[in-house]
């Protein structure tokens, strides 16, 4: 069986992991005698495959020992690169991830480049292609096949299979735990069940583990993807928080490129039916630009100023910047973001080009609830130090990560919001805790009793707009509507029909 931990905790983790790190290698003399030192045995390393044919006017990466030279180099598809032993140590040219080398599997010398001599490969593949030494893997670079060259995608079409799931029924405790934590279980239930079915399995878990389960729902899109193709975005669910659609984009990405980005994105997003499920969609491919960029920010940016609205641009960045957080930590498949500090709790959004500072601190606050260990005042007062066209977002932000660590505990949300300065910030904040609390429909009762709670006129107001918004885009029927709104006291009740009739507009 593939079992898996859960990659948040893993992630969460590292900063006590390297404490410990430390404290093993403080320098301290050890009390009482030495015990003889064991020989290290060092393995024997073949000779590295026969190379192709080396062009002499082919660009090069000169590997000195200590890292490669240059770090990234940028070529067009179908560009040979020669990687030159240029040290005394012997060099093993792979691919991403060690030791499987699984990304990019042909890129592996297969051996040792001995000292003096020159391996080469063809990138013939659009894409982000990280490699290092196998014989030393904290030694690596990037290589980066853009351009014209190398073969164009055919259309992207999206065609929901002709079958029918089965229904799950009495699903075991065993079953709950293993969709989270095994992976071929996890596959099984996607092409019994479908997506949608086994996402809405995954929301159920949380009830028996202890877990978050958008960052696995992003196994389960990859999953449907590999399974149904482009279909996937039709048959997924968005429970939790549209995760399945965020690894779905991912896996499309890793499979196509970009080449035909701007019609792809138009084809999958197609079957998003109103607003909120076209961000969602849209924020995906932020989330699977980033993983295809093998989380290098500055380059899936830019690709979302691809994207056709000035709304959908935003989208995008958004994910893009989630992804950096919750993906980049995780170093699943080998993907490390260098663009978090753990001392810093504006970085990178103090680094990127102004036109992405705003949009960056909208999943800022989940970065710095770690920079201040879970101190959620901190957090606050940091978002009052972001520049002030940041505030909305860093406060809706937070007001995020609030709703996620109360859910069914409203109180507590609306104490954690208090910390926000009175005002249009705190407001912002309780938006945010709503909305975090109304993915979906099972959200209903708990984002109604935290409005109920709300006392400030002003803060109470912002919390049943908020709500009402997003039940009118979760109820797929009028009556699922009109019985969400009944449930509303009189004074805000009215504000159904204004946003019914938004809808209809």
């Amino acid at each position: 069986m593939t079992t898996r931990r859960n990659p948040l905790r893993i992630a969460f983790a590292l900063p006590l992991l390297a404490l410990a790190v430390l404290a093993c290698s403080s320098g301290e003399e050890p009390e009482g005698p030495l015990a003889t030192p064991t020989p290290t045995v060092v393995p024997t390393v073949g000779v590295a495959n026969p190379s192709e044919a080396v062009d002499p006017n082919a660009p090069q990466i000169i590997y000195t020992g200590i890292g490669f030279v240059p770090k990234r180099l940028d070529i067009e598809p179908g560009t040979q690169v020669r990687f030159v032993n240029a040290s005394d140590q012997p060099l093993w040219p792979a691919s991403n991830i060690h030791p499987t080398h699984a990304i990019l599997p042909e890129l592996d010398a297969k051996g040792a480049v001995p000292p003096g001599e020159t391996w080469a490969f063809t990138f013939k593949t659009r894409g982000f292609w990280r490699f290092h030494n196998h014989l030393a893997p904290e030694v690596g670079g990037l290589v980066v096949a853009l351009g014209e060259g190398g073969p164009t995608p055919v259309p992207l079409v999206l065609e929901v299979p002709d079958r029918e799931f089965e229904t799950p029924n009495e699903i075991s405790v065993d079953d709950y735990v293993g969709l989270i934590e095994d992976d071929v279980l996890l596959a099984r239930f996607v092409k019994r069940y479908g997506p949608e079915h086994t996402v809405r399995l995954l929301k159920e878990s949380e009830s028996y583990i202890e877990v978050d389960c958008h960052q696995r729902a992003h196994d389960l899109g990859r999953t449907a993807y590999e399974e149904f193709g482009a279909a996937a975005f039709a048959l997924s669910g968005h429970e939790c928080q549209a995760g399945s659609f965020h690894g779905a984009t991912e896996a499309l990405f890793a499979s196509r490129g970009t080449a035909n980005l701007e019609q792809d994105v138009a084809t999958i997003c197609a079957v998003a039916d109103n607003p909120f499920f076209r961000h969602q969609c849209i924020h995906g491919v932020g989330h699977g630009l980033m993983a295809w960029t093998t989380y290098e920010l500055h380059d899936a940016l830019p690709l979302c100023d691809r994207m056709p609205t000035e709304m959908d641009k935003g989208s995008c960045y958004s994910g893009v910047f989630m992804e950096n957080i919750v993906g980049g930590l995780t170093g699943l498949m080998g993907h490390v973001t260098n663009y978090l500090k753990k001392d810093d709790p504006h970085f990178p959004c103090d680094i990127v080009d102004e036109q992405y500072q705003v949009p960056c601190y909208f999943y800022q606050t989940s970065h710095m609830i770690n920079v201040f260990d879970r101190d959620f005042s901190k957090v606050a007062q940091a978002c009052a130090e972001t520049p002030p066209a940041a505030h909305q977002n860093c406060f809706q932000s937070y007001g995020r990560d609030v709703g996620n660590v109360t859910r069914q505990d409203p109180a507590t949300a609306i104490l954690y919001c208090s910390y926000a300065p009175a005002g249009q910030n705190r407001v912002y904040c309780i938006e945010g805790a709503a909305q975090d609390r109304f993915w979906e429909k099972s959200g209903a009762d708990d984002a109604l009793a935290m409005c109920a709670m709300v006392e400030n006129e002003g803060e109470k107001d912002a919390c049943y707009w908020t709500i009402i918004v997003r039940a009118r885009d979760v109820f797929t029927t009028k009556q699922e509507f009109d019985n969400f709104c009944a449930r509303i006291d009189p004074q805000w009740r009215k504000w159904c029909a204004t946003a019914e009739a938004q809808l209809s507009s």
